[in-house]
């Protein structure tokens, strides 16, 4: 015999959604994830390529940036992140770790 509980009502979430969704609310702006990304950089491609190959161009500190310019003029734009490979010979089995490089 299966019995069913009735789950609580809903009415917190919806009431907490639509107090966010209305005008005047304003909530402090967090880094975004893809700002976030540790030891990525945002270019645009260089003038005249075919876009065969990669060529980077004009690099802009944020992604948010990359994209506002990249939609201005029409184009793509490239994220590049760069590695330093690590071997770690702590455990029984080495292992091959990457971390990010830092921009200086």
């Amino acid at each position: 015999m299966a019995t069913m509980t009735a789950s609580p009502p809903e009415d917190k979430t919806i009431q907490a959604s639509n107090r966010s969704a209305g005008k005047g609310v304003r909530r402090a702006r967090h880094s975004s994830d893809e700002d976030a990304v540790l030891g990525a950089r945002f270019f645009l491609p260089k003038s005249g390529t075919g876009g065969h190959a990669p060529e980077l161009g004009r690099e802009f500190p944020t992604e948010g940036e990359a994209r506002v310019e990249a939609l201005k003029l029409g184009l793509t734009y490239y994220s590049v992140q760069e590695w330093r490979p690590v071997a770690d010979f702590a455990g029984k089995n080495p292992e091959l770790k990457r971390e990010s490089v830092a921009r200086k």
